[in-house]
């Protein structure tokens, strides 16, 4: 049973920077503007899916065997707003103080190949172990 909306966005860094400044731009720069606007407008929970090269390298190394054929992400992050409802992605995107958040992204991201999904959540497996809506578990 889906619980709520997910977004997902991913981010490549333009290639001035590192993976390192651009993750820290994002952490210390970008996200204490940006919570304040996403705890007003119902965004529920926000994760950064950090993905470093060198991992998706030894992943891809390590899997090549098993999954020749499939492709590794080549992106520096993953984004993930879990939400109420669509809704407030216009809600948290109309907010004055998110352009005030995002004023300096276009020197820090290359948002030409950012890629947005959106969906339902249904949780199968919680951290706790608990198995739910599957059925007969």
């Amino acid at each position: 049973m889906a619980t709520h909306v997910k977004l997902t966005v991913t981010h490549h860094r333009r290639p001035e920077h590192t993976h390192e400044a651009f993750m820290k731009w994002i952490v210390e720069e970008h996200l204490p503007l940006a919570i304040p606007v996403f705890k007003r407008c119902g965004v529920l929970s926000y994760s950064l899916f950090d993905t470093p090269a060198a991992m998706n390298a030894e992943l891809k190394a390590s899997m090549g065997g098993h999954r020749a054929a499939w492709d590794y992400a080549e992106f520096d992050c993953f984004i993930e707003y879990t939400l109420k409802d669509v809704k407030n992605i216009g809600e948290f995107l109309s907010d004055p103080d998110w352009a005030k958040s995002i004023e300096n992204q276009e020197d820090w991201v290359d948002t030409s190949k950012a890629l947005m999904s959106i969906g339902y959540i249904t949780p199968y497996l919680l951290e706790s172990g608990e198995a739910v809506n599957v059925p007969g578990l």
